[in-house]
């Protein structure tokens, strides 16, 4: 078993993990991790759950959480019932947390060896791969005091590894880490002074002062204070050019609240066993971490302090003999803020394939958006670019050799795939490579779960949602009970399962679910059920096969006027010459997806006059204006400073409709919740929206379809 908690949850058990999102159970999970192997007090974990506010039943809510843990970790006695508490037997080799908590006390205890000290250090801080328990929503409380102690210690470790580099001499290779550092941390002031000293050691003593300038300026204007005087006597050393400040070989480590004193040359001192946690980190508590561009052959190792700065590490390089300055790392330079300071969107759309009729449609919406921030001033201040390569959908090759082209682009955010499974597919080298991906089309339930590294977003809705919208179109229309003929594939599963669960909460009686195999052409065993226990609705879920089902339905005496029939996006199709006419007539489906209408319709008709089907446009246009606005939000063009910012734009904050708009907040520092042509839009932890449109379609006697109505969605 392992449980990772240094980022967003995850439990790794028997070769399967599991993402760990739901409130209680993350809390339930940090608070007994907080006490380390120990039993936490049953009051303790009601604190944690509830902070200030238990409801009467929460002891007995307590032992039912546990007993959801224990399934999630897979092995019940991993929770074990002690005294008046529980506790969980696990050890640091099983637990991130613990495994970082044990190397960082190793590197600390290093002082004689600094090269074994870097080492370790780096394989601490390699644990982490976002914010600790990200995406849990712990509030306040033991689980959240535990979460932002696992924090403060990272950001502790940072500023330790830069002082440990110091004193190996790699003040040159340092420099661009510690400006992304700074950018991200502007108040922590032993940041700007070990980034002042790697830069008066590379002989850049102007722009050592420089950066002691912004950092006054940065304290001033946030706290209205001086520096310290730790900050201070450090330009004055650098001033009168002190000897003192020059590189002199490595000395022994120093605890993080010596500021200064740990990068200057002094004394072998004693180095204490313990370190004390560096301050609260309150402005890092909410950033996620962003990761500079690299390859996937230079696999890097991350730092965090509220920001990941990407280091790659050279095979051998602690071994290699030293000579007076060391070679530098073949690490990406990082702008002040992140980035290269210009926001490149890559669409990865189907121009070939059987999706290809899609294709127009979410490019021409992508570049109509990127018209539109760039006429609104860009993002950063300078103007986004725009690429575009063919995610086809019957070779895989082809949507990776897309990705492939985005890494050397230097790509920061993918709109797209359309395709669900190619998605899948482009999952890791994309993420490995810190791209953000937004999906304007994608809706299969798997999405949701799979391991993205918190980089893959889609502004269509999931096909969760469309099986919920079933059972309330059932249920409105006077229902009292419904079967379900589903296809036997994770499509149908998870549309049916929704739609189960959507009609039990309305009070329709479930009678039957039938379930049929890919490519069945046969429906005279599934349509005798029917005819069996006749229920008032039908909901059908399939491809083509849908056909054959309508056919045999006719054959029993079935048809739409007699029976209330429903379907889905995937066999939401033209009837008219397949099936006796009129048979569908009232038939309803359902299509996700906004329909483009008004000025914004008008607009895409005119860039693309020849082109009338506008499917999924709206979430494409979307999709860019998102990812144009989480850069302005995080002030970085990097991909995972998107991905980190991308639910704070779209949720929580001042309501407004435009990038025009939006971006003017954005750059005020106000919070903001943009609701765009596709209706409004608010991310969860997994990357979903919480609300879907969909289309809600009729058919009439001539057996073909058209536009009702559009229905919002909520998640439950």
């Amino acid at each position: 078993m392992e449980i990772r908690v240094l980022g967003p949850i995850e439990i790794r058990h028997g070769g399967r993990k599991t993402r760990l999102t739901a409130p209680k159970e993350c809390a339930l999970l940090a608070a007994l991790l907080a006490g380390s192997g120990t039993s936490v007090p049953a009051a303790r974990l009601i604190d944690a759950l509830w902070p200030g506010d238990p409801p009467p039943s929460a002891a007995h809510n307590v032992r039912l959480y546990v007993a959801r843990l224990r399934r999630r970790l897979g092995d019940g006695d991993r929770i074990v019932h002690a005294g008046q508490g529980y506790a969980l037997m696990a050890g640091p080799e099983e637990i991130d947390a613990l495994r970082f908590e044990e190397l960082l006390g190793t590197a600390r205890r290093a002082s004689g060896t600094p090269a074994d000290a870097a080492r370790l250090y780096q394989e601490a801080l390699a644990l982490w791969r976002g914010s600790a328990f990200e995406g849990a929503g712990l509030s306040s409380g033991p689980a959240r005091d535990y979460a932002v102690r696992l924090d403060e210690l990272r950001a502790a470790a940072v500023e330790e590894w830069a002082d440990v580099e110091l004193d190996l001499g790699h003040h040159r290779s340092l420099i661009s880490e510690l400006r992304g550092l700074t950018a991200a941390a502007p108040l922590r002031e032993r940041l700007h002074a070990q980034l002042m000293l790697a830069l008066y050691r590379s002989g850049r003593q102007a722009e050592a002062l420089d950066a002691y300038q912004t950092a006054r300026r940065t304290l001033a204007v946030e706290l209205g204070l001086e520096p310290g005087p730790e900050l201070r006597a450090l330009q004055s050393a650098i001033l009168s050019a002190d000897p003192a400040l020059d590189h002199a070989g490595a000395t022994h480590l120093a605890p993080a609240s010596d500021q200064v004193e740990a990068i200057r040359p002094a004394p072998a001192v004693d180095h204490p066993e313990t370190i004390r946690p560096a301050p609260a980190l309150d402005h890092l508590q909410a950033t996620r971490p962003t990761l500079v561009r690299l390859t996937r052959a230079s696999r890097p190792w991350a730092i965090a302090a509220g920001l990941v700065l990407a280091l790659t590490v050279i095979a051998g390089y602690l071994t290699l003999p030293r000579l007076e300055e060391p070679a530098p790392r073949t690490t990406p330079a990082v702008a002040e803020g992140g980035g290269d300071g210009v926001l490149t969107v890559g669409t990865l759309l189907p121009r070939t394939g059987l999706l290809y009729f899609i294709g127009s449609s979410t490019s021409n919406g992508a570049k109509l958006a990127v018209a539109d921030v760039n006429a609104a001033g860009g993002v950063l201040g300078r103007p986004v670019r725009l690429l575009d390569a063919d995610s086809g959908d019957t070779e895989p090759d082809i949507a990776t050799r897309g990705v492939a082209q985005f890494i050397d682009q230097n790509v920061d955010l993918i709109v797209g795939p359309a395709s669900n499974k190619l998605s899948l597919s482009i999952l890791d080298p994309a993420a490995d490579a810190g791209i953000a991906i937004i999906s304007p089309s994608t809706t299969a339930g798997y999405l949701s779960t799979a391991y993205d590294q918190g980089m893959y977003f889609r502004t269509s809705a999931a096909d969760t949602l469309q099986g919920r919208l079933l059972g309330l179109l059932a249920a409105e229309d006077g229902n009292r009970t419904a079967t379900i003929v589903t296809l036997d594939d994770d499509y149908g599963a998870e549309v049916a399962d929704a739609a189960e669960r959507s009609l039990a909460a309305q009070g329709v009686r479930l009678l039957d679910r039938l379930v049929f195999e890919p490519g069945t052409d046969g429906f005279a065993r599934h349509v005798a059920t029917i005819a069996e226990t006749r229920p008032d609705a039908l909901v059908m879920i399939g491809y083509e096969e849908t056909v054959a089902l309508v056919r045999e339905l006719h054959e029993q005496g079935f048809t739409a006027r007699n029976q209330s029939w429903y379907l889905v996006d995937a066999n939401l199709i033209h009837y008219a010459g397949e099936v006796p006419e009129g048979v569908m007539a009232g038939a309803k489906g359902t299509l996700a997806g906004a329909e483009a209408t008004g000025a914004f319709a008008a607009r895409m008709r005119a860039a693309d006059p020849g082109h009338d089907d506008l499917s999924y446009a709206a979430e494409s246009y979307d999709a860019v204006v998102l990812g144009a606005l989480a850069a302005e939000a995080a002030r970085s063009d990097l991909g995972q400073s998107i991905a980190a910012r991308l639910a704070d734009v779209s949720s929580g904050g001042r309501r407004c409709t435009s990038y025009r708009e939006c971006a003017e907040l954005a750059r005020a520092g106000v919070d903001l919740d943009y609701d765009g042509v596709s209706g409004r839009i608010e991310f969860d932890s997994n990357g979903d929206v919480r609300e879907g449109a969909f289309g809600v379609y009729a058919y009439d006697e001539s057996d073909d379809y058209e536009l009702v109505t559009t229905r919002l969605v909520r998640g439950s």
